[in-house]
């Protein structure tokens, strides 16, 4: 019996690991690549590793909460468990562009979904690791040109950075 105990509490651990690296990779798998330009911020740090921070356009007109109130949210809205939908639509160039936010999941089209809290809104998507060569390199040719995202975004609204891209330099999907 305390084994049976034991092997189904060891089972049990395994498949949560094995569920959150399904839910983490499915969007790189599952999802519709888009394009949407970024702005990269290189905070070096020991413990974080080669990681760059990224900005969307897209995030830039969304609400930011300054307290429990704001003049932007209903009084009994509760702040940081608040799912924000923000619709993306092509321009002429197929970058992605922001086609406004709601607190709705939109029934069509391309969607992110985030989370708000006071801070603003959280994606997922504001690190990607990058190897200290390519690091050099990159931003070498951002300073040139700026930068594309290629972001994996998938139907429920997951999203999940797969490249940074210089403007002018083309991406391949293998």
């Amino acid at each position: 019996m305390r084994l049976k105990l034991v092997l189904g509490a060891v089972i049990f651990q395994i498949l949560a690991l094995l569920a959150m690296l399904v839910n983490a990779f499915a969007p790189l798998y599952f999802g519709k690549d888009i394009r949407v330009d970024v702005s990269l911020y290189d905070p070096r740090d020991l413990l974080r590793g080669n990681y760059v921070s990224l900005q969307y356009d897209f995030t830039r007109n969304l609400p930011i909460f300054h307290g429990a109130y704001d003049e932007e949210v209903d009084e009994n809205q509760s702040i940081g468990k608040d799912k924000i939908y923000v619709s993306l639509k092509p321009d002429e160039n197929g970058t992605y562009q922001s086609d406004g936010y709601s607190f709705e999941r939109p029934k069509d089209g391309v969607f992110i979904v985030g989370s708000m809290d006071y801070e603003g809104a959280k994606f997922g998507i504001e690190a990607f690791f990058m190897p200290p060569q390519k690091a050099i390199q990159m931003e070498k040719d951002i300073r040139e040109s700026g930068a594309y995202a290629i972001l994996a975004v998938m139907d429920n609204g997951k999203a999940r950075v797969k490249d940074i891209v210089p403007k002018g330099k083309f991406y391949i999907k293998f």
